[in-house]
């Protein structure tokens, strides 16, 4: 009976380890738990009080597999610290449906009680800090990250992964589609697609910039072609200018409003990081 109960326990601890996230060194975990969920809420917009109720600006409630971990963080670390540490670990393989910190969250008594129901991450709103990301390969797995400070100085910082249920699909495309443009608009630019031979843009991304032209008709945009082919300039800056026009072209066969794009052929010039030949959407100054 006690070998039994010992291994059911050593199945247990395998499970909340086997994941590659870990906290700052020294963190001391209070909470695991895994359960399939039919109805597991989940927080995309900051949470209000209306008439005395929870009303998150946007929310939705999925079925899947969910995993949760609460860490008590060491003295001498911040919740901004602590919340870095894990997101580190998941940003780069995810995208952000919705990311918070601070009162622009929300009341933390919320998250605590309300959202996550952990009344030890009730602490000051002004130290919180939330993230919910949605792996970028197969769109079936959340992370979702939240971190706070509490009255006494202590640090928490609690984590989900969900991996969602196969009705699930789709059901997060207009976020990354919000929080996409969000980006695009911030940064002034965006990566349409890794060229690795003709320049042509997929069905995906011509609904998707069709769209962005059509809900921005007085922004002015440009679709730039780059390459790095190993010949004289000035011929790969005529024949990225042709590629990029054919771009144009592309979407104006499929109606798309191309009154303020523009096409641009940069040849080997701008690069960008280690980015090798690719299409980009640039967002010009008015």
């Amino acid at each position: 009976m006690v070998a039994k109960f010992l291994t059911v326990l050593l199945i247990i601890f395998s499970a909340s380890q086997a994941f590659a996230i870990k906290p700052i060194s020294g963190s001391y975990q209070k909470h695991y738990a895994s359960a399939k969920k039919e109805d597991h809420w989940l927080i995309l917009g900051a949470i209000e009080r209306i008439k005395g109720e929870v009303k998150p600006e946007a929310q939705e409630r999925v079925s899947g597999k969910v995993q949760s971990w609460l860490w008590q963080i060491p003295s001498g670390h911040s919740s901004e610290e602590a919340f870095a540490q894990v997101k580190s670990q998941v940003d780069e393989v995810s995208a952000t449906l919705f990311e918070c910190q601070g009162r622009s969250c929300g009341l933390s008594n919320d998250y605590a009680n309300q959202v996550f129901q952990h009344s030890i991450l009730y602490g000051r709103d002004s130290n919180q800090h939330y993230w919910l990301g949605l792996d970028q390969v197969k769109k079936d797995t959340l992370w979702l990250i939240y971190s706070i400070q509490r009255s006494n100085k202590r640090v928490y910082v609690y984590v989900e992964k969900i991996v969602l249920a196969k009705q699930e699909s789709g059901v997060f495309d207009s976020y990354l589609e919000s929080e996409g443009n969000k980006s695009l608009f911030e940064d002034r630019y965006v990566v349409l697609s890794i060229l690795q031979g003709d320049a042509l843009l997929s069905e995906e991304d011509v609904s998707k910039v069709k769209k962005l032209l059509h809900e921005n008709p007085t922004q002015k945009f440009a679709l730039v072609v780059h390459r790095y082919a190993d010949m004289e300039s000035q011929s790969l800056l005529d024949q990225t200018q042709q590629e990029a026009q054919g771009l144009v072209n592309q979407l104006a066969n499929q109606d798309a409003f191309i009154k303020n794009l523009y096409a641009h052929g940069a040849g080997s010039m701008m690069p960008r990081g280690d980015l090798a030949d690719r299409i980009e959407l640039v967002v010009l100054a008015k």
